[in-house]
Order: structure tokens, then sequence, then C-alpha cells
């Protein structure tokens, strides 16, 4: 495992129930807003990448969409498990560059999500985490990504110094378009 991502893994798995405490406090109206109204239609199979506290998976849920999710912190995946049961078996151990999920899923998903996680991979793998995406991702799906900008010092942590720039050439290069 690349050594950035193993270290950020191994904090959010060593504080896993205080960040979901503090993950579902939060008020992400404005994100959750923009995410429904990017969407395909209701019903749709959507994949959330770093699911965390599973806040938006629940949103998601509310609003009628078929969701499964992904996380690199084994905690943040059991306790996803016990907090939402009627779709344990739609949580799964993984984390980007690579997925690396059943191949059942190939070309299964009609949008990915992604909210705060590009920024603790570093940018040389943008493309590789472009050309995972793809392989779940159906033609003509999409992709909804959110990072900070905003440099960080943090060490317990993993921050790449984020350029959209980086992130919209790594997707095009792997033959996404930005709409």
């Amino acid at each position: 495992m690349i050594q950035e991502i193993k270290q950020t893994i191994e904090f959010y798995n060593q504080r896993a129930k205080k960040l979901i405490e503090k993950y579902d406090k939060a008020e992400p109206k404005e994100l959750q807003t923009f995410i429904l109204k990017s969407l395909p239609g209701r019903e749709s199979k959507i994949l959330e990448i770093g699911f965390g506290s599973g806040r938006e998976l629940k949103f998601l849920m509310e609003n009628g969409y078929q969701v499964w999710g992904v996380d690199g912190a084994i905690e943040f995946v059991k306790l996803a498990k016990e907090r939402f049961p009627e779709i344990s078996n739609r949580f799964f151990h993984a984390y980007l560059p690579d997925l690396n999920l059943p191949s059942n899923y190939l070309k299964f998903f009609d949008a990915i999500i992604s909210i705060a996680v590009l920024m603790h991979i570093p940018k040389r793998f943008y493309r590789q985490v472009a050309k995972n995406l793809a392989k779940y991702l159906k033609d003509n799906g999409i992709v909804i990504l959110s990072y900070s900008l905003t440099p960080r010092e943090e060490r317990e942590r993993f921050f790449e110094k984020m350029d959209p720039k980086d992130v919209l050439e790594a997707f095009l290069a792997e033959g996404f378009r930005k709409e």
C-alpha cells in the first residue's frame, strides 16, 4: 500500500466512532443539493467512495437512490454495516487508487461520488484513480468529486496540494469529459 494512503487510513480507523459523530452533525445542505441536481434519475445506482459516516449514502437512500459504499477505513465499513443493516452487503473495504471491487460491479454504476477523498491521494495517482473509476461506471455515467483547495499542515493524514487542473487533466486523459 502507498505509504501516504496507509497513514491516512490508519488515522480514520483510529478515530472512526468520533468522526462519525462529527460528520453526522454537519449540515451539508449545499453539497447535498448539488449532488441531487447532478445525479441521474431516482432509482439510479450510486457508488460513494470514502463514505465515512454514511451521511450522504443515507441522504441518497432517503431520496430514492440505490447506494453502495467503499471506504479504505475498515472501521467505517464495520460501523456502516451496523448502522445500515438493510444494505450491509453493499459496503466494501477498498481504497483508491485501486478499488478492486467484485467483477459483477464492472460498468454497473450510474454515478460515482467521492467527497473529500481525492485530497488524500498523491497527484501522481490521479490518472490511475480515473481509470479505476471508469471501470465501474456505466457509459455516460457521471463522477462527482469534492475536495478542499485549502493547504493543510497536518501531519497525521496526508493532504495533497490540490489543483483542479491536475484533476481535470487526469480524468480527461482517461476518456472522461467535463460538463
